[in-house]
């Protein structure tokens, strides 16, 4: 009788958690991957690797108090044999680069079908690197033009990290209510935030906002 393999074991550590909810349903359906905890932040989520010492962590980038990125080297001395996936909505170059320096082995964008992340996950255990076909073509496209168009605005201005975030959930139809419970801010700061996006692309209105927005997220997920 062939005996079953051992499943990998996995960590995942966002401060999202509805999103958690659904990772963790989605990788118990898989026979190789076994989650054996989830946190909520990046000190939580320390705690955890240290404890369970598993052999993938799935790390998200912007948590409270300490972010995916410098949660690497940390994760490194406590539990060295722990591969470590980026699972991200940032998908600027820049943060590529970093987490992969950093000592990520893999980067997948939350755009990115599931079957992306479960793919990472097997790639790094097997001592791969894996980038997303997404995020490779973000570095490629860095590489040959030295800008980065996931960052571009009208003014010229990048977006920042918190800005990116908003903007993905306004192209995904999310209301100001909704983006403040997700990302666990008030409705006026997330106004403030839209207020900017606005100024830095140049729309006048919301509508013209969620429009463009929906469009760039649209072309993104339709590049090969």
């Amino acid at each position: 009788m062939t005996e079953s393999p051992t499943p990998i074991t996995t960590v995942l550590v966002d401060d999202h958690h509805l999103l958690r909810q659904g990772i963790v349903s989605l990788l118990s359906e898989l026979r190789d991957v076994k989650v054996v905890g989830e946190a909520g932040d990046g000190i939580e989520g320390l705690r955890l690797i240290d404890r369970t010492k598993p052999d993938v962590a799935i790390l998200d980038i912007t948590m409270k108090g300490l972010s995916g990125i410098e949660m690497i080297p940390r994760i490194r001395s406590i539990s060295p044999r722990t591969k470590i996936v980026m699972y991200t909505m940032h998908e600027n170059s820049d943060f590529i680069q970093q987490a992969m320096q950093a000592g990520a082995k893999g980067f997948v964008l939350k755009l990115d079908p599931a079957t992306e992340l479960e793919t990472a996950i097997r790639q790094v255990h097997s001592g791969n690197t894996h980038l997303s076909p997404t995020a490779s073509t973000k570095i490629i496209d860095y590489i040959i033009t030295g800008k980065d168009p996931s960052m571009a605005t009208d003014e010229g201005t990048p977006l920042t990290p918190r800005e990116q975030e908003i903007s993905h959930l306004i192209a995904q139809g999310f209301d100001t209510a909704k983006i403040g419970q997700i990302l666990f801010i008030s409705p006026k700061t997330v106004r403030v935030h839209r207020a900017n996006i606005m100024k830095k692309l140049s729309c006048k209105t919301t509508s013209e906002l969620t429009v463009r927005l929906r469009d760039q997220l649209n072309a993104q997920t339709q590049m090969p």
